[in-house]
């Protein structure tokens, strides 16, 4: 990975001193590509032939007056991104970034999914208008962005045009070297530490097991925010402004505020394609404000979960974490209702329950990933060794 990106960075001077401004994003889109050839040239093909579909039914869908033709049209488009990403998680083998997560047969499936995805629906609302091919190549190929996201939306892509800044480039130098040192130094130190703890947790203390989940949750942390950041500095260096990702989500006081910090991209894409539309249509099927919220929040987090892998442990990993949002956006909201006025405002405003709260999100938070680092059996044995003994 390191000479890849110093190579790439070193491309840079060249790019800005040769490439006219006219020709940049295309030059983009072309290194993209040969860089995804030379990883494995069936990914090539695989993009260009899926990304060729999909500008063909966005711009049908775009074209179309008659609305049940354009949603039958993304429908059918969207079921083939599940197929597809289905058939990436579960037909290889090896690993991901957690232990329990398959391999992958081609690499950024899963984002090229949720981009296409997105695009599809975006397409049948009319946001895009007319698409040109090169556009949504460009946008599905980006390099930077490619393999581990941010899942940057095509509305915010599409009408940027590179040109030279030289804050904008040496602030993104820097946060490729921040993202280097969270990922690669902080992030991988934090894994050994924990790796051997979590898969053997019987010669270790209470202590130990908790710190061990400590360590693997900053772990997950600094290795996905560490790539974000690598990902944003080297879009800024080429040009591209690419939205955050991570906004210190494990110092938030509830998992609401978690989640909305926390890989924002993608939370971003389970409100708008998953939440929202699953909590309307309860709505209007008359099932009240509570079931609705509850529904679009199981329904969002469990895709969540499937979507890092395609375990009972990450479906269970989904699952959990909507139920603390529901939680903290429904109940927690009326139980602050009928408690004293005194309590409430002290929980809301004081040093004491502010720091009380981060502890318990984090706590809630860190002992959940113990079935996304291991299967279900295993973590809940982990977790009844930690807090029963």
């Amino acid at each position: 990975m390191l000479p890849a990106l110093l190579g790439t960075l070193a491309l840079a001077p060249i790019y800005w001193t040769v490439v006219p401004a006219e020709a940049r994003r295309a030059v983009v889109a072309m290194a993209s590509l040969a860089i995804l050839g030379l990883w494995d040239v069936r990914l090539l093909a695989f993009v260009v032939v899926v990304t060729g579909g999909l500008w063909l039914l966005m711009r049908s869908a775009a074209e179309t007056t008659d609305i049940r033709r354009a949603r039958a049209l993304a429908t059918a488009g969207i079921a083939g991104f599940v197929v597809v990403f289905s058939w990436n998680k579960l037909a290889a083998n090896g690993s991901g970034l957690l232990p329990s997560q398959g391999g992958l047969v081609f690499l950024g499936v899963s984002y090229i999914a949720l981009k296409g995805v997105a695009a599809l629906v975006e397409s049948t609302r009319k946001t895009y208008g007319a698409v040109a091919f090169a556009d949504v190549l460009g946008w599905m190929a980006f390099l930077p962005t490619y393999p581990a996201g941010p899942i940057e939306p095509f509305e915010h892509f599409r009408p940027q045009a590179p040109t030279f800044d030289r804050t904008r480039v040496g602030r993104g130098l820097e946060r490729v070297l921040f993202g280097l040192v969270k990922a690669l130094v902080v992030g991988h130190a934090l894994g050994d530490w924990s790796a051997g703890i979590i898969a053997e947790p019987g010669p270790h203390s209470r202590s130990v097991l908790l710190l061990g989940l400590y360590a693997n949750t900053l772990r997950v942390y600094f290795d996905f925010s560490g790539y974000s950041d690598i990902a944003i500095g080297i879009a800024a260096v080429f040009g591209w402004t690419i939205q955050e990702n991570f906004d210190n989500p494990l110092v938030r006081r509830n998992l609401v505020q978690l989640w909305q910090h926390w890989h924002m991209t993608l939370t971003s894409w389970l409100r708008l394609y998953i939440f929202i539309p699953v909590a309307r249509a309860l709505m209007r099927r008359r099932w009240g404000h509570r079931v609705a919220a509850a529904g679009g929040q199981i329904a969002a987090m469990t895709s969540c979960g499937l979507w890092h892998g395609y375990t009972p442990g990450f479906a269970l990993w989904g699952f959990l974490q909507a139920i603390g949002l529901i939680w903290v956006g429904v109940f927690a909201r009326e139980l602050g209702r009928r408690l004293p006025l005194g309590l409430v405002q002290w929980w809301r405003s004081h040093p004491v329950a502010h720091a009380l709260s981060i502890a318990l999100t984090f706590n809630a938070f860190a002992l959940s990933l113990a079935f996304c680092v291991t299967d279900i059996t295993h973590g809940w044995r982990y977790l009844a060794r930690l807090l029963v003994g």
